[in-house]
């Protein structure tokens, strides 16, 4: 199976449960496909979501929702079966959108080109926290639910723990043994 684009993607997603596949544009679109073993892919929508590169598409609220964030600053909330936009958060960072992650069914995180993660409360449609954990682009974030922690890893060369129980960011982390601890990582080889 191959989808054409027509252009670079920098985001893509698949769906909870459905062959669906979403892919954010560097024009600023999202496609969403249904794709099937024997069958050709099929575009359900293209949208013109963002001014600037769609640069992540996250599906939200079980599969319903879709989540694109943006470098030109913003959160972009799309109806999965309609194609229509729910909401939109302008100037959601000071600085381009990187990264989306869903944390829990109703909160997700987003990270930005100067080092900024913060934390959406998507009933509200507003920003509950926010961490000043690096000092460069967040390059990814994982969350660790039996934690409560969101990890990020930056351009800088770090990686950060926020502690969202406590509402601050802990450390940045050097020391490899902490976070195989952290992450319950027990036998897997960190050396290059």
């Amino acid at each position: 199976m191959e989808i054409n684009l027509g252009k670079l993607p920098f985001g893509l997603d698949f769906h909870p449960s459905s062959n669906l596949v979403a892919a954010g544009l560097i024009s600023g679109d999202l496609h969403l496909y249904r794709y099937g073993p024997d069958t050709q892919p099929q575009r359900l929508f293209a949208a013109h979501g963002h001014e600037e590169s769609c640069r992540s598409v996250k599906f939200v609220d079980s599969g319903r929702v879709l989540l694109t964030a943006s470098a030109d600053c913003s959160i972009l909330a799309v109806d999965v079966d309609t194609g229509a936009v729910i909401a939109r958060l302008e100037d959601a960072h000071e600085a381009a959108i990187n990264r989306l992650v869903t944390l829990t069914e109703t909160t997700v995180s987003s990270g930005d080109d100067e080092g900024c993660i913060k934390v959406w409360d998507t009933r509200q449609r507003t920003c509950c926290n926010s961490f000043n954990a690096h000092e460069e682009y967040i390059s990814d974030m994982t969350f660790v639910s039996s934690s409560m922690q969101l990890l990020g890893t930056s351009g800088d060369g770090t990686l950060s723990v926020c502690n969202l129980r406590r509402n601050k960011a802990g450390y940045t982390i050097f020391n490899i043994v902490y976070l195989k601890r952290l992450v319950g990582v027990q036998n897997f080889d960190f050396s290059l």
